[in-house]
């Protein structure tokens, strides 16, 4: 699996699981075009993503632990609320903007380019 691949199902998910409590509001689902999102915006959206990352490898193993499926919907809700959090907790960033920004680079090679570069540039410091 290329890392683009990757990076587009970690942002699907990521999207998905996020967008849930989005949909339970009854609102259309936020929408940005590619073209207009801003650097600051790419970079916020990838210290979001580096947050998710870290609420997802705290749950996952915990999720996966239990076998009871009532208890994996709770701690996946919980886990979702978390991740929810701290896209919230990420300056420059709020949830909507977040689904917005990941459904766009899901459509968009451009953007998705620049975000793997931001996730390279991050990584490597």
């Amino acid at each position: 699996m290329t890392f683009r691949t990757r990076l587009a199902s970690i942002l699907g998910a990521t999207a998905l699981a996020l967008a849930t409590p989005l949909a339970a509001q009854q609102t259309p689902p936020p929408q940005i075009a590619a073209e207009d999102v801003t650097e600051a915006q790419v970079v916020a959206f990838v210290d979001a993503i580096l947050a998710v990352e870290e609420v997802r490898k705290d749950y996952g193993p915990r999720i996966d632990a239990v076998e009871d499926e009532a208890q994996q919907q709770a701690l996946a809700e919980e886990a979702n609320t978390a991740a929810a959090a701290a896209v919230d907790g990420v300056e420059n960033m709020d949830l909507d903007s977040y689904v917005a920004i990941a459904n766009a680079a899901g459509e968009s090679d451009t953007l998705n380019q620049r975000i793997i570069a931001r996730i390279t540039e991050v990584r490597e410091q």
